[in-house]
């Protein structure tokens, strides 16, 4: 029987310390660092995975933008756990909101996460889903393809028989869409919650870079 493979993925802002405790610490047939776009490591870190021999990559994220960092490393876990990785995640190093990505990450993918800031901390998670698993097919479909807000009008005048009213009325019910307006010029629109889903859904559709070393 095989055994499988683990892969460790730690959140990396320039200092190597934060980073040893989880290489010692966490099973890892390889080593993924996450790292903002714009840093200069000066070959500190990478040194000294050579002279451990551990086969590492890089994933470069746009730190001060959580949720597109959180989506880039949630498409890369995905991407391994579909060819039967185990993934581990270590948020002790880099900033705090490259930490908070990588937890709504492993919140969104149901990853392990593990901290060692003060002592050793393992939070295992149940499997998560994503915005475009939790979704039904056809409620993400209608965020894309909708022109919103739709008028009133247009809304009251579906006809009995289409289906777009009861799936806008269930869109209403997860708090999607909602009405907002003045009287006279309302419309059915799409709440915080239904634009962080359309946003969400519009990023995942965008490639991820991940560099192999």
């Amino acid at each position: 029987m095989n055994r499988r493979r683990e892969l460790l993925i730690s959140t990396y802002g320039g200092e190597v310390a934060e980073v040893v405790p989880g290489l010692r610490a966490l099973p890892h047939d390889r080593f993924m660092i996450v790292m903002d776009k714009d840093m200069e490591d000066g070959g500190q870190l990478t040194s000294l995975l050579d002279r451990l021999h551990v086969k590492y990559g890089e994933l470069r994220v746009e730190s001060l933008d959580p949720m597109a960092s959180a989506m880039t490393m949630d498409k890369a876990i995905r991407e391994h756990k579909g060819k039967g990785w185990h993934v581990s995640i270590d948020i002790t190093g880099g900033r705090k909101l490259l930490s908070d990505a990588a937890v709504l990450a492993a919140l969104s993918t149901g990853t392990e996460i593990c901290c060692f800031e003060v002592e050793a901390r393992r939070f295992p998670m149940l499997a998560g889903l994503g915005v475009s698993e939790a979704l039904p097919r056809e409620m993400s479909e209608a965020l894309h393809s909708f022109k919103w807000p739709l008028p009133l009008e247009w809304v009251k005048g579906l006809d009995a028989r289409d289906p777009t009213g009861r799936l806008l009325q269930r869109m209403k019910e997860m708090d999607l869409v909602g009405f907002s307006g003045t009287e006279g010029n309302l419309a059915l629109g799409l709440t915080e919650r239904g634009r962080a889903c359309l946003d969400w859904l519009l990023r995942m559709q965008g490639a991820v870079n991940v560099s192999s070393v």
